[in-house]
Protein backbone atom coordinates (compact mmCIF):
# COMPACT_ATOMS: atom_id res chain seq x y z
CA UNK A 1 0.00 0.00 0.00
CA UNK A 2 1.64 3.78 -1.05
CA UNK A 3 0.05 6.49 1.31
CA UNK A 4 -0.16 10.11 0.27
CA UNK A 5 3.21 12.35 1.73
CA UNK A 6 2.74 16.06 2.74
CA UNK A 7 6.00 16.35 4.66
CA UNK A 8 5.38 20.01 4.47
CA UNK A 9 2.17 19.39 6.25
CA UNK A 10 0.44 23.03 7.74
CA UNK A 11 -1.66 21.13 10.13
CA UNK A 12 -1.32 17.94 12.49
CA UNK A 13 -2.35 14.87 11.67
CA UNK A 14 -5.04 12.63 13.58
CA UNK A 15 -3.62 11.58 16.70
CA UNK A 16 -2.93 7.66 17.18
CA UNK A 17 -5.14 6.21 19.18
CA UNK A 18 -2.65 3.79 20.51
CA UNK A 19 -1.57 7.08 22.35
CA UNK A 20 -2.44 9.17 25.61
CA UNK A 21 -2.36 12.53 24.58
CA UNK A 22 -0.75 14.91 27.62
CA UNK A 23 -0.35 18.67 27.52
CA UNK A 24 2.80 18.86 29.48
CA UNK A 25 3.01 22.01 31.25
CA UNK A 26 7.10 24.19 31.46
CA UNK A 27 8.26 26.04 34.15
CA UNK A 28 7.18 29.66 32.38
CA UNK A 29 3.47 27.97 31.96
CA UNK A 30 4.09 27.16 27.91
CA UNK A 31 2.31 23.22 27.45
CA UNK A 32 4.00 21.27 24.92
CA UNK A 33 1.81 18.38 23.08
CA UNK A 34 3.30 15.09 24.66
CA UNK A 35 2.18 11.40 23.40
CA UNK A 36 2.57 8.36 25.66
CA UNK A 37 2.98 4.98 24.41
CA UNK A 38 2.50 2.04 27.22
CA UNK A 39 3.29 -1.77 26.70
CA UNK A 40 1.54 -4.12 28.67
CA UNK A 41 0.71 -4.57 31.59
CA UNK A 42 0.74 -1.00 31.68
CA UNK A 43 1.13 -0.45 35.68
CA UNK A 44 4.89 -1.42 35.54
CA UNK A 45 7.55 0.85 35.89
CA UNK A 46 9.90 0.77 33.00
CA UNK A 47 12.34 2.92 30.66
CA UNK A 48 11.31 5.11 28.85
CA UNK A 49 11.99 6.56 25.08
CA UNK A 50 11.85 9.99 24.39
CA UNK A 51 11.35 11.99 20.97
CA UNK A 52 11.32 15.50 20.89
CA UNK A 53 10.53 17.12 17.06
CA UNK A 54 9.41 19.71 15.05
CA UNK A 55 7.67 17.95 12.72
CA UNK A 56 4.41 16.43 14.17
CA UNK A 57 4.67 13.90 16.31
CA UNK A 58 1.76 12.07 14.87
CA UNK A 59 2.33 12.56 11.19
CA UNK A 60 3.51 10.15 8.45
CA UNK A 61 6.01 11.71 7.90
CA UNK A 62 8.58 11.29 10.25
CA UNK A 63 6.55 7.61 11.11
CA UNK A 64 6.92 7.78 15.11
CA UNK A 65 3.85 6.13 15.97
CA UNK A 66 4.88 2.98 14.06
CA UNK A 67 8.62 3.20 16.05
CA UNK A 68 7.16 3.88 19.45
CA UNK A 69 5.25 0.47 18.09
CA UNK A 70 8.31 -1.20 18.01
CA UNK A 71 10.15 0.73 21.44
CA UNK A 72 6.70 -0.64 23.42
CA UNK A 73 7.08 -3.53 21.80
CA UNK A 74 10.12 -4.40 23.36
CA UNK A 75 9.23 -2.95 26.87
CA UNK A 76 9.78 0.44 26.56
CA UNK A 77 7.46 3.43 27.09
CA UNK A 78 7.89 5.88 24.11
CA UNK A 79 7.23 9.47 24.41
CA UNK A 80 6.82 11.98 21.49
CA UNK A 81 6.70 15.49 22.06
CA UNK A 82 5.97 18.11 19.80
CA UNK A 83 9.13 21.08 20.80
CA UNK A 84 7.73 24.43 21.31
CA UNK A 85 5.57 26.32 19.04
CA UNK A 86 4.83 23.71 16.71
CA UNK A 87 1.60 21.67 15.70
CA UNK A 88 -0.10 20.91 18.61
CA UNK A 89 2.41 22.47 21.24
CA UNK A 90 1.98 26.07 22.89
CA UNK A 91 4.60 28.83 22.66
CA UNK A 92 6.93 31.01 20.48
CA UNK A 93 9.23 29.58 18.23
CA UNK A 94 13.10 30.18 18.51
CA UNK A 95 14.93 27.13 16.40
CA UNK A 96 17.47 25.95 19.04
CA UNK A 97 17.50 28.00 21.96
CA UNK A 98 14.31 26.38 23.78
CA UNK A 99 15.47 23.05 23.30
CA UNK A 100 17.60 21.90 26.54
CA UNK A 101 15.37 24.03 29.49
CA UNK A 102 12.40 21.99 27.60
CA UNK A 103 14.28 19.08 27.83
CA UNK A 104 14.72 18.99 30.92
CA UNK A 105 11.55 20.02 31.99
CA UNK A 106 10.14 16.96 30.28
CA UNK A 107 12.54 14.50 31.33
CA UNK A 108 10.99 15.84 34.80
CA UNK A 109 7.86 15.22 33.81
CA UNK A 110 8.56 11.92 33.05
CA UNK A 111 10.00 10.86 36.10
CA UNK A 112 7.31 11.69 37.93
CA UNK A 113 4.47 9.91 36.39
CA UNK A 114 3.69 6.00 37.61
CA UNK A 115 4.80 4.19 34.16
CA UNK A 116 8.15 5.45 34.92
CA UNK A 117 11.25 4.25 36.19
CA UNK A 118 13.76 6.85 36.33
CA UNK A 119 15.81 5.63 33.46
CA UNK A 120 15.39 7.66 30.24
CA UNK A 121 16.63 7.63 26.41
CA UNK A 122 16.45 9.66 23.50
CA UNK A 123 16.64 8.78 19.79
CA UNK A 124 15.98 10.65 16.47
CA UNK A 125 17.04 12.65 13.05
CA UNK A 126 18.35 15.80 12.51
CA UNK A 127 16.48 18.75 14.60
CA UNK A 128 15.19 16.01 17.08
CA UNK A 129 19.19 14.59 17.21
CA UNK A 130 19.50 17.81 18.47
CA UNK A 131 16.74 17.84 20.97
CA UNK A 132 19.23 15.11 22.66
CA UNK A 133 22.30 17.17 22.74
CA UNK A 134 20.20 19.95 24.25
CA UNK A 135 18.74 17.31 27.32
CA UNK A 136 21.96 15.72 27.27
CA UNK A 137 23.55 19.89 27.69
CA UNK A 138 21.06 20.37 30.63
CA UNK A 139 22.62 17.70 32.75
CA UNK A 140 19.92 15.91 33.79
CA UNK A 141 20.28 12.41 35.97
CA UNK A 142 17.36 10.22 34.48
CA UNK A 143 18.50 10.44 31.00
CA UNK A 144 21.22 7.67 30.18
CA UNK A 145 21.47 6.90 26.79
CA UNK A 146 21.06 8.70 23.59
CA UNK A 147 20.94 7.75 19.95
CA UNK A 148 21.37 11.00 17.66
CA UNK A 149 21.01 10.21 14.13
CA UNK A 150 22.08 12.48 10.76
CA UNK A 151 22.57 14.97 13.05
CA UNK A 152 25.18 17.27 15.00
CA UNK A 153 25.13 19.11 17.69
CA UNK A 154 26.71 22.24 16.28
CA UNK A 155 25.26 22.20 12.93
CA UNK A 156 23.33 25.08 13.60
CA UNK A 157 26.97 26.58 13.36
CA UNK A 158 26.18 26.50 9.35
CA UNK A 159 24.03 29.66 10.13
CA UNK A 160 27.69 31.26 10.05
CA UNK A 161 28.88 34.35 8.36
CA UNK A 162 32.21 32.32 7.76
CA UNK A 163 31.14 29.58 5.78
CA UNK A 164 29.26 29.35 1.93
CA UNK A 165 25.82 28.90 3.22
CA UNK A 166 24.07 25.95 2.24
CA UNK A 167 20.42 27.16 0.73
CA UNK A 168 18.49 23.84 1.95
CA UNK A 169 19.35 24.23 5.36
CA UNK A 170 17.95 27.60 5.37
CA UNK A 171 15.16 26.58 3.49
CA UNK A 172 14.50 23.92 6.12
CA UNK A 173 14.71 27.18 8.91
CA UNK A 174 11.92 28.72 7.35
CA UNK A 175 9.76 25.74 6.11
CA UNK A 176 10.08 24.42 9.76
CA UNK A 177 9.48 27.58 12.08
CA UNK A 178 7.84 30.45 9.94
CA UNK A 179 4.42 28.51 11.45
CA UNK A 180 3.15 26.31 13.85
CA UNK A 181 2.69 23.51 10.95
CA UNK A 182 5.04 23.21 8.00
CA UNK A 183 5.27 25.47 5.19
CA UNK A 184 3.40 24.83 2.10
CA UNK A 185 5.12 25.83 -0.94
CA UNK A 186 7.75 25.13 -3.33
CA UNK A 187 11.61 24.79 -1.93
CA UNK A 188 13.38 27.30 -4.26
CA UNK A 189 11.13 29.92 -6.44
CA UNK A 190 12.83 32.49 -9.44
CA UNK A 191 12.65 35.79 -7.61
CA UNK A 192 11.40 38.94 -9.98
CA UNK A 193 14.57 41.05 -10.76
CA UNK A 194 16.95 38.67 -9.75
CA UNK A 195 17.82 36.51 -12.61
CA UNK A 196 20.01 34.28 -11.24
CA UNK A 197 17.31 32.88 -8.96
CA UNK A 198 17.84 33.89 -4.94
CA UNK A 199 15.41 31.61 -3.33
CA UNK A 200 12.03 33.30 -2.89
CA UNK A 201 11.75 31.54 0.78
CA UNK A 202 15.30 33.15 1.87
CA UNK A 203 13.90 36.73 0.74
CA UNK A 204 10.59 36.13 2.55
CA UNK A 205 12.44 35.98 6.13
CA UNK A 206 15.37 37.53 5.24
CA UNK A 207 14.97 39.43 8.87
CA UNK A 208 14.70 35.97 10.59
CA UNK A 209 17.91 34.75 8.73
CA UNK A 210 19.63 37.88 9.16
CA UNK A 211 19.24 37.63 13.26
CA UNK A 212 20.36 33.61 13.15
CA UNK A 213 23.85 34.60 11.10
CA UNK A 214 24.25 37.80 12.93
CA UNK A 215 24.09 35.66 16.18
CA UNK A 216 25.88 33.47 15.44
CA UNK A 217 29.22 35.30 14.33
CA UNK A 218 31.00 34.81 17.57
CA UNK A 219 29.38 31.29 18.12
CA UNK A 220 27.10 32.21 20.50
CA UNK A 221 24.01 30.32 19.16
CA UNK A 222 25.94 27.73 20.60
CA UNK A 223 26.13 28.93 24.17
CA UNK A 224 22.36 30.31 23.70
CA UNK A 225 21.08 26.76 22.64
CA UNK A 226 23.26 25.34 25.36
CA UNK A 227 23.38 27.67 28.42
CA UNK A 228 27.39 26.76 27.66
CA UNK A 229 29.73 24.69 25.54
CA UNK A 230 28.76 21.86 23.39
CA UNK A 231 28.19 19.14 25.34
CA UNK A 232 29.72 16.80 22.78
CA UNK A 233 33.49 16.69 24.15
CA UNK A 234 32.31 16.25 27.65
CA UNK A 235 29.71 13.57 27.50
CA UNK A 236 28.78 11.51 30.33
CA UNK A 237 26.82 9.01 28.92
CA UNK A 238 27.00 6.29 25.82
CA UNK A 239 25.44 7.04 22.46
CA UNK A 240 25.18 5.42 19.01
CA UNK A 241 25.94 7.78 16.55
CA UNK A 242 24.08 7.09 13.09
CA UNK A 243 24.65 8.95 9.86
CA UNK A 244 25.67 8.11 6.00
CA UNK A 245 27.73 8.82 3.49
CA UNK A 246 25.24 11.20 1.54
CA UNK A 247 23.78 13.48 4.51
CA UNK A 248 24.48 16.82 4.39
CA UNK A 249 24.58 16.88 8.07
CA UNK A 250 27.83 14.54 7.82
CA UNK A 251 30.70 16.18 8.84
CA UNK A 252 28.50 17.44 12.10
CA UNK A 253 28.08 13.79 12.68
CA UNK A 254 31.71 12.73 12.68
CA UNK A 255 32.85 16.46 14.05
CA UNK A 256 30.63 14.77 17.38
CA UNK A 257 32.21 11.78 16.87
CA UNK A 258 35.76 13.54 17.22
CA UNK A 259 34.84 15.30 20.21
CA UNK A 260 33.48 12.36 22.05
CA UNK A 261 36.71 10.25 21.69
CA UNK A 262 37.77 11.64 24.61
CA UNK A 263 34.63 12.35 26.51
CA UNK A 264 34.67 10.75 29.88
CA UNK A 265 32.09 8.21 28.32
CA UNK A 266 34.60 6.99 25.17
CA UNK A 267 34.11 3.43 26.29
CA UNK A 268 30.49 3.64 25.81
CA UNK A 269 30.39 5.35 22.28
CA UNK A 270 29.76 3.38 19.13
CA UNK A 271 29.54 4.95 15.29
CA UNK A 272 27.58 3.37 12.34
CA UNK A 273 27.70 5.18 8.68
CA UNK A 274 25.70 4.14 6.07
CA UNK A 275 25.90 4.46 2.15
CA UNK A 276 22.48 7.19 2.86
CA UNK A 277 21.91 10.13 2.95
CA UNK A 278 19.68 12.39 5.56
CA UNK A 279 16.33 10.70 4.72
CA UNK A 280 18.17 7.38 4.67
CA UNK A 281 17.73 6.18 1.29
CA UNK A 282 20.15 4.25 1.03
CA UNK A 283 22.86 4.47 -2.54
CA UNK A 284 21.36 2.43 -5.80
CA UNK A 285 22.76 1.79 -8.99
CA UNK A 286 20.05 2.99 -11.87
CA UNK A 287 18.97 -0.44 -12.94
CA UNK A 288 18.00 -1.28 -9.26
CA UNK A 289 14.92 -0.72 -7.45
CA UNK A 290 14.70 1.91 -4.80
CA UNK A 291 12.32 1.61 -2.25
CA UNK A 292 10.28 4.37 -0.53
CA UNK A 293 9.86 4.31 2.79
CA UNK A 294 8.58 7.99 2.95
CA UNK A 295 5.49 7.00 1.00
CA UNK A 296 5.62 3.08 1.08
CA UNK A 297 4.24 1.19 3.87
CA UNK A 298 5.27 -1.72 3.41
CA UNK A 299 8.80 -0.29 2.36
CA UNK A 300 8.66 1.49 5.44
CA UNK A 301 8.12 -1.87 7.62
CA UNK A 302 11.08 -2.90 5.85
CA UNK A 303 13.31 0.23 6.40
CA UNK A 304 12.26 -0.05 10.33
CA UNK A 305 12.88 -3.36 11.12
CA UNK A 306 16.40 -2.95 9.93
CA UNK A 307 16.62 0.54 11.28
CA UNK A 308 15.85 -0.16 14.62
CA UNK A 309 17.91 -3.28 15.46
CA UNK A 310 20.71 -1.28 16.92
CA UNK A 311 18.93 0.88 18.95
CA UNK A 312 16.66 -1.05 20.57
CA UNK A 313 20.00 -3.66 21.31
CA UNK A 314 21.75 -0.70 22.62
CA UNK A 315 19.06 0.56 24.86
CA UNK A 316 18.22 -2.63 25.79
CA UNK A 317 21.82 -2.80 27.36
CA UNK A 318 22.04 0.62 28.57
CA UNK A 319 18.74 1.50 29.73
CA UNK A 320 17.82 -2.18 31.43
CA UNK A 321 21.45 -1.28 33.46
CA UNK A 322 22.83 -4.08 32.28
CA UNK A 323 26.61 -4.41 33.54
CA UNK A 324 29.47 -3.23 31.38
CA UNK A 325 30.12 -2.11 27.55
CA UNK A 326 27.51 -2.83 24.95
CA UNK A 327 28.97 -5.56 22.99
CA UNK A 328 28.93 -4.59 19.77
CA UNK A 329 31.71 -3.69 17.70
CA UNK A 330 32.35 0.36 18.21
CA UNK A 331 32.52 1.23 14.70
CA UNK A 332 30.81 -0.59 12.07
CA UNK A 333 30.79 1.21 8.21
CA UNK A 334 29.41 0.40 4.83
CA UNK A 335 31.86 0.91 2.16
CA UNK A 336 29.46 2.17 -1.28
CA UNK A 337 29.79 -0.58 -3.56
CA UNK A 338 30.78 -3.24 -1.55
CA UNK A 339 29.77 -4.76 2.07
CA UNK A 340 29.99 -3.82 5.67
CA UNK A 341 33.27 -3.16 7.93
CA UNK A 342 34.00 -3.47 11.43
CA UNK A 343 36.64 -1.36 13.10
CA UNK A 344 37.21 0.47 16.48
CA UNK A 345 37.81 2.92 15.63
CA UNK A 346 37.04 6.37 12.58
CA UNK A 347 39.22 7.02 10.40
CA UNK A 348 39.71 3.18 10.79
CA UNK A 349 43.94 3.67 10.43
CA UNK A 350 44.31 1.06 7.81
CA UNK A 351 44.59 3.42 4.76
CA UNK A 352 47.50 5.28 2.89
CA UNK A 353 47.40 9.15 2.32
CA UNK A 354 47.63 9.37 -1.30
CA UNK A 355 47.84 12.76 -3.31
CA UNK A 356 46.34 13.02 -6.76
CA UNK A 357 48.08 15.70 -8.29
CA UNK A 358 46.17 18.33 -10.67
CA UNK A 359 47.89 18.74 -14.06
CA UNK A 360 47.28 19.78 -17.84
CA UNK A 361 44.79 22.33 -16.32
CA UNK A 362 44.99 24.15 -19.94
CA UNK A 363 42.74 21.26 -20.78
CA UNK A 364 40.71 21.17 -18.10
CA UNK A 365 37.64 23.19 -20.11
CA UNK A 366 38.51 21.23 -23.12
CA UNK A 367 36.27 18.06 -22.75
CA UNK A 368 34.42 16.71 -19.63
CA UNK A 369 37.53 14.55 -18.77
CA UNK A 370 39.88 17.99 -18.76
CA UNK A 371 43.05 17.90 -17.39
CA UNK A 372 44.97 14.92 -15.60
CA UNK A 373 44.15 13.42 -12.22
CA UNK A 374 47.35 11.29 -11.11
CA UNK A 375 49.11 10.24 -8.64
CA UNK A 376 52.37 11.39 -10.07
CA UNK A 377 54.70 14.76 -9.47
CA UNK A 378 53.35 17.52 -11.58
CA UNK A 379 55.40 17.79 -15.09
CA UNK A 380 53.73 21.18 -15.68
CA UNK A 381 52.80 24.86 -14.80
CA UNK A 382 49.24 25.65 -16.68
CA UNK A 383 46.38 27.53 -15.62
CA UNK A 384 42.55 26.69 -16.72
CA UNK A 385 40.95 30.57 -17.59
CA UNK A 386 37.23 30.70 -16.71
CA UNK A 387 34.12 33.60 -16.58
CA UNK A 388 31.43 33.15 -13.17
CA UNK A 389 28.30 35.13 -14.18
CA UNK A 390 26.33 35.44 -11.84
CA UNK A 391 22.97 35.19 -14.43
CA UNK A 392 24.03 31.83 -15.32
CA UNK A 393 25.20 29.68 -12.31
CA UNK A 394 26.51 26.78 -12.57
CA UNK A 395 23.18 24.48 -11.43
CA UNK A 396 22.74 21.59 -8.97
CA UNK A 397 21.26 18.60 -10.35
CA UNK A 398 20.42 16.89 -7.42
CA UNK A 399 16.56 16.76 -6.74
CA UNK A 400 16.79 16.94 -3.20
CA UNK A 401 19.74 17.73 -0.78
CA UNK A 402 18.13 15.65 1.97
CA UNK A 403 17.59 12.84 -0.31
CA UNK A 404 20.22 12.69 -2.82
CA UNK A 405 20.22 8.62 -3.16
CA UNK A 406 17.02 8.72 -4.14
CA UNK A 407 18.05 10.05 -7.55
CA UNK A 408 21.71 10.66 -8.34
CA UNK A 409 22.13 12.01 -11.39
CA UNK A 410 24.65 11.75 -14.17
CA UNK A 411 26.76 15.12 -13.90
CA UNK A 412 28.71 14.70 -16.99
CA UNK A 413 26.99 17.59 -18.65
CA UNK A 414 28.02 19.96 -16.76
CA UNK A 415 31.62 19.28 -17.54
CA UNK A 416 31.54 20.64 -20.89
CA UNK A 417 30.32 23.77 -19.43
CA UNK A 418 33.04 26.79 -20.00
CA UNK A 419 32.76 27.74 -16.28
CA UNK A 420 33.52 23.94 -15.25
CA UNK A 421 37.11 22.80 -15.55
CA UNK A 422 37.70 19.10 -14.48
CA UNK A 423 40.77 16.57 -13.82
CA UNK A 424 40.05 13.04 -14.22
CA UNK A 425 42.04 9.88 -13.61
CA UNK A 426 43.32 6.86 -15.94
CA UNK A 427 40.57 3.77 -15.82
CA UNK A 428 41.34 1.83 -12.86
CA UNK A 429 42.96 -1.53 -13.43
CA UNK A 430 42.22 -3.06 -9.98
CA UNK A 431 39.06 -1.69 -7.25
CA UNK A 432 40.43 0.14 -4.23
CA UNK A 433 38.65 2.03 -1.17
CA UNK A 434 38.46 5.79 -0.43
CA UNK A 435 37.82 5.06 3.56
CA UNK A 436 37.96 8.40 5.41
CA UNK A 437 38.75 12.43 5.23
CA UNK A 438 39.06 13.46 1.84
CA UNK A 439 40.59 17.45 1.19
CA UNK A 440 41.13 19.42 -1.86
CA UNK A 441 44.22 21.88 -2.06
CA UNK A 442 43.84 24.77 -5.24
CA UNK A 443 45.35 27.43 -5.95
CA UNK A 444 43.05 30.25 -7.06
CA UNK A 445 42.62 33.65 -8.72
CA UNK A 446 39.70 35.71 -9.10
CA UNK A 447 39.34 39.22 -10.38
CA UNK A 448 36.49 39.91 -7.68
CA UNK A 449 37.85 40.45 -3.72
CA UNK A 450 35.93 36.83 -2.53
CA UNK A 451 34.84 34.25 -4.66
CA UNK A 452 33.59 30.70 -4.03
CA UNK A 453 35.58 27.41 -4.34
CA UNK A 454 33.21 24.22 -4.42
CA UNK A 455 34.76 20.84 -5.25
CA UNK A 456 32.87 17.44 -6.17
CA UNK A 457 34.39 14.02 -6.36
CA UNK A 458 32.90 11.97 -8.82
CA UNK A 459 32.65 8.59 -10.03
CA UNK A 460 32.92 8.12 -13.63
CA UNK A 461 31.22 4.78 -15.15
CA UNK A 462 32.91 2.99 -18.00
CA UNK A 463 29.97 4.64 -19.88
CA UNK A 464 30.81 8.25 -19.25
CA UNK A 465 28.44 8.56 -16.03
CA UNK A 466 29.59 10.57 -13.62
CA UNK A 467 27.88 10.06 -10.08
CA UNK A 468 29.13 12.19 -7.55
CA UNK A 469 30.83 10.68 -4.36
CA UNK A 470 31.60 14.50 -2.04
CA UNK A 471 31.22 17.84 -2.42
CA UNK A 472 33.10 20.47 -0.62
CA UNK A 473 32.60 24.48 -0.90
CA UNK A 474 34.98 27.64 0.74
CA UNK A 475 35.22 31.16 0.49
CA UNK A 476 38.35 32.77 -1.39
CA UNK A 477 39.77 35.96 -0.40
CA UNK A 478 41.21 37.01 -3.82
CA UNK A 479 41.45 40.62 -3.45
CA UNK A 480 45.39 40.33 -2.74
CA UNK A 481 45.82 37.86 -5.64
CA UNK A 482 46.44 34.06 -6.09
CA UNK A 483 45.03 32.13 -2.55
CA UNK A 484 45.59 28.61 -2.03
CA UNK A 485 42.45 27.72 -0.78
CA UNK A 486 41.83 24.12 1.48
CA UNK A 487 38.38 22.49 0.39
CA UNK A 488 36.99 20.25 2.98
CA UNK A 489 34.51 17.82 1.48
CA UNK A 490 33.88 15.08 4.08
CA UNK A 491 34.49 12.09 4.73
CA UNK A 492 33.08 8.75 3.11
CA UNK A 493 33.75 4.94 2.63
CA UNK A 494 33.74 3.94 -1.49
CA UNK A 495 34.84 1.46 -3.81
CA UNK A 496 36.03 3.01 -6.67
CA UNK A 497 35.82 -0.29 -9.07
CA UNK A 498 37.72 -1.69 -12.14
CA UNK A 499 37.10 0.12 -15.26
CA UNK A 500 36.42 3.50 -13.11
CA UNK A 501 37.93 6.75 -12.96
CA UNK A 502 37.74 9.57 -10.42
CA UNK A 503 37.19 13.26 -11.60
CA UNK A 504 37.36 16.34 -9.62
CA UNK A 505 35.07 19.10 -10.54
CA UNK A 506 36.00 22.71 -9.90
CA UNK A 507 32.95 25.44 -9.81
CA UNK A 508 32.25 29.23 -8.45
CA UNK A 509 28.76 28.37 -8.01
CA UNK A 510 26.11 25.30 -7.85
CA UNK A 511 22.71 26.64 -7.20
CA UNK A 512 20.27 26.20 -5.98
CA UNK A 513 22.73 23.84 -3.52
CA UNK A 514 24.85 27.40 -3.03
CA UNK A 515 23.76 31.05 -3.20
CA UNK A 516 25.39 32.55 -5.93
CA UNK A 517 28.57 34.72 -5.66
CA UNK A 518 27.58 38.18 -6.99
CA UNK A 519 31.35 39.05 -8.60
CA UNK A 520 31.32 41.81 -6.18
CA UNK A 521 31.33 42.41 -2.38
CA UNK A 522 27.76 43.05 -1.93
CA UNK A 523 25.97 40.64 0.39
CA UNK A 524 25.53 37.05 -1.34
CA UNK A 525 21.82 36.75 -0.17
CA UNK A 526 20.47 39.94 -1.36
CA UNK A 527 23.15 41.62 -3.75
CA UNK A 528 22.66 45.32 -4.71
CA UNK A 529 25.27 44.75 -7.76
CA UNK A 530 26.32 41.76 -9.80
CA UNK A 531 29.25 41.53 -12.28
CA UNK A 532 30.90 38.49 -13.88
CA UNK A 533 34.34 37.94 -12.80
CA UNK A 534 37.75 35.97 -14.49
CA UNK A 535 38.52 33.03 -12.46
CA UNK A 536 41.46 31.15 -12.54
CA UNK A 537 43.25 27.66 -11.19
CA UNK A 538 46.73 28.01 -10.88
CA UNK A 539 48.61 24.33 -11.36
CA UNK A 540 52.49 24.23 -10.88
CA UNK A 541 55.49 22.31 -10.14
CA UNK A 542 56.25 24.67 -6.79
CA UNK A 543 52.84 24.56 -5.45
CA UNK A 544 50.47 21.80 -6.55
CA UNK A 545 46.74 21.48 -6.60
CA UNK A 546 46.47 18.57 -5.21
CA UNK A 547 43.35 16.04 -4.35
CA UNK A 548 44.33 13.96 -0.81
CA UNK A 549 42.57 10.71 -0.35
CA UNK A 550 42.63 8.59 2.51
CA UNK A 551 43.24 4.75 -0.04
CA UNK A 552 42.59 1.51 0.83
CA UNK A 553 44.29 -1.28 -1.57
CA UNK A 554 45.61 -0.65 -5.12
CA UNK A 555 47.12 3.01 -5.33
CA UNK A 556 45.02 5.10 -8.16
CA UNK A 557 47.04 5.37 -11.08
Amino acid sequence: MTTTLNKFASEPSPLDPRADPVMVAMPDGIRLATDVYLPEPTAVPRPTVLIRVPYDKSGRYTFLPQIAARLTAHGFAAVLQDVRGKFRSEGERDPFVNEAGDGHATLDWIVEQPWSNGIVGMMGDSYYGFTQWAAVASGHPALRAIVPRVTGSEFCTMFSPHVVPRIPLYEWIVHTFSRSGMLEQPLVARTEGAPYGLPETVLQTADTLASLVAGNADGSLIARAFAGASPASELQIPALHMGGWWDNLQRDQLDDWKRVAGAPAAEHQFLRMRASDHEDFHLHEDDEAHFDHEVDDEALRDYLDMMMVEPLAFFDHYLRERPGRWQAPRVRYEVANADWCVADRWEPGDTTAVNLTLSRADLALSSSDGGQLSPAAPADNSTACWTHDPEAPVPYLIGSDWGQCANLPDEQELHLRPDVPTFTSARQGAPFDIVGHVTAELQVEASSPTTHVITRLLDVYPSGRARVILEGAAVAHTDSGTQRVTVDMGDTAYRVRVGHRLRLAVMSSCFPLYPVHPGTDADVWNPASTAKSTHRLHCSTSAPCTLTLPVRGAIPS
